[in-house]
C-alpha cells in the first residue's frame, strides 16, 4: 500500500502541502491540466525555491488577475459540481470545504449558508484544497498519517480584532488532534485551510510508520523563523497491508461498586456509540476489594459520547485516557450466497494478496441455524468451508 506521512514539524498551510508535493516530483504541468478543469477565472501557479533554515524548498503561489471571490460556500460547491473533474474528486474536496464552513460557522455562532468567508473566499482557496486532493489522486496514495502539530504563541489580526493564534477556525479543526506549542514562534504556522486539509485528508500517528521510503518533499511556508525551518514534509513509500497503522484512544476505569447486572446493557450501548471493543476483567482493588477493570478501545469520534456513556451507566467518577497505535491486517467484508440459500457476509483479513484469515458473520450464522434447527458450529464450519473454497 502506497501511503504519504505529514510531518507538521513547524505548521501546516494549504500552500505549504502543495509546495511540498510539487517538490517531492509531482508534474506542474499535470497538476495545471487537472486544475484547469475547475473551470474557473485564469491563474497560474509561480513555483520556485526558497531557502529555509539550511536548506532548499519549493513555494507555491497562486496568482490571479481576477478579484472575484467566493465568499459563501454555495459559491464554492457550484464550482466544484460545475468542473469536469472525476466524481472522486469532486466528493471529496467538497467534503472539505463543507468541513471548513462548519469549523466557521460554530466559531460565528451561525448557520452554514450565512458564513461568509472573508479572507478564505479567495480563489487561492480553492485552488489549495483542490490541487492537494488532486495530487494524491495523481501519485496513487491510498492513506495519508501526520504528525503532531506544532502552533505559536503570537496573535493574528481579523477585522482590527486580535485574537491569539491558531485562528479560531484552525483551531476548532484541530479538535482531537495533538498540539505542541513552540514559545519562540510569533507567527501563524496553522492557517484554516491547512488544518482543514489535516482533519479531512490525514489519520493522526504517535510515530511515523514504519515503510520504504520512495520520494520526500518540502513545502514553504511564508514567514521564516529564527528558530525553526519554516517548512512542512511529506514522506511517501509503501508498508505491507501487515504494517497499516492507526491510533485509537482506550478508556479505562476501576469499578468496585456497580452492579454486575448493568454491564449488558452498557456493553450493548458502548459498541451503539462507535466503540472498536469493550471488555472486563476481574482485578483486586484497594482495602483488598474485588473489583471490575473496564476498557474501551474507540476512535476520537466518539470519545466524548462513550465517556458520557461510562459516567451515566457506572458508578465511576473518573476515567484514564491513553493514546495507542495498533498495527492491523486489511479488512473487508464480501457478501457469500450459502449453501442455506441466504447470504451471509464474511470478514476476510488480508497481506498484500495473501489471505491470512476469514470469518463469516456470527449473526448471520445465528441466524441460519435458529432458522434450520441445525447447530451453530456446524452451520458455522460448513459456511467457513464454503468461504474458504470462494475467497481463499
Amino acid at each position: 500500500m502506497r501511503v504519504a506521512y505529514f510531518d507538521c514539524y513547524s505548521g501546516i498551510s494549504g500552500d505549504m502541502v502543495l509546495g511540498a508535493f510539487i517538490d517531492l516530483g509531482l508534474s506542474v504541468k499535470q497538476l495545471k491540466t487537472e486544475l484547469a478543469k475547475l473551470n474557473i477565472s485564469s491563474f497560474d501557479l509561480k513555483v520556485k525555491k526558497v531557502k529555509r533554515g539550511h536548506i532548499k524548498v519549493t513555494k507555491v503561489d497562486v496568482i490571479s488577475g481576477s478579484k472575484k471571490k467566493f465568499n459563501d460556500l454555495e459559491s464554492m460547491l457550484k464550482v466544484i459540481e460545475k468542473s469536469k473533474l472525476d466524481v472522486g474528486s469532486k466528493a471529496k474536496i467538497k467534503e472539505i470545504l463543507i468541513n471548513l464552513a462548519k469549523a466557521e460557522a460554530k466559531v460565528h455562532k451561525q448557520s452554514l449558508n450565512k458564513v461568509h468567508f472573508h479572507q478564505l473566499g479567495q480563489i487561492d482557496t480553492i485552488i489549495d484544497i483542490a490541487g492537494c486532493v488532486l495530487a494524491i489522486k495523481i501519485l496513487g496514495i491510498e492513506k495519508i498519517y501526520a504528525s503532531e502539530v506544532v502552533i505559536g504563541t503570537g496573535s493574528i489580526k481579523f477585522a482590527d480584532i486580535v485574537f491569539p493564534l491558531p485562528a479560531p477556525a484552525a483551531l476548532e479543526l484541530l479538535k482531537n488532534r495533538r498540539i505542541k506549542i513552540n514559545p519562540d514562534i510569533s507567527h501563524e504556522t496553522v492557517t484554516p485551510t491547512g488544518a482543514v486539509l489535516l482533519s479531512g485528508l490525514t489519520e493522526q500517528v504517535a510515530t511515523m510508520p514504519s515503510m520504504s521510503v520512495e520520494k520526500i518533499g518540502y513545502g514553504a511556508g511564508t514567514y521564516e523563523s529564527e528558530y525553526l525551518p519554516n517548512s512542512f514534509r511529506i514522506i511517501i513509500g509503501k508498508i505491507d497491508e501487515i504494517d497499516a497503522a492507526d491510533t485509537i484512544a482506550v478508556i479505562e476505569t476501576n469499578i468496585d461498586d456497580t452492579l454486575g447486572l448493568n454491564f449488558d446493557l452498557l456493553f450493548e450501548r458502548l459498541f451503539k456509540a462507535g466503540a472498536l471493543d469493550v471488555f472486563t476483567c476481574s482485578i483486586m482493588m484497594k482495602k483488598q476489594r474485588p473489583g471490575i477493570l473496564l476498557q474501551i478501545q474507540a476512535e476520537d469520534d466518539h470519545l466524548d459520547q462513550i465517556i458520557k456513556l461510562v459516567f451515566e451507566e457506572t458508578s465511576t467518577i473518573g476515567v484514564r485516557i491513553n493514546k495507542v497505535t495498533r498495527r492491523k491486517l486489511n479488512r473487508k467484508t464480501l457478501n457469500l450466497r450459502t449453501e442455506y440459500g441466504i447470504i451471509v457476509r464474511v470478514k476476510i483479513a488480508i497481506s498484500g494478496e495473501q489471505v491470512l484469515n476469514i470469518a463469516p458473520e456470527y449473526d448471520d450464522c445465528k441466524s441460519i441455524a435458529i432458522k434450520k434447527s441445525l447447530p451453530f458450529k456446524v452451520v458455522y464450519e460448513r459456511i467457513k468451508a464454503q468461504a474458504l473454497k470462494k475467497f481463499g
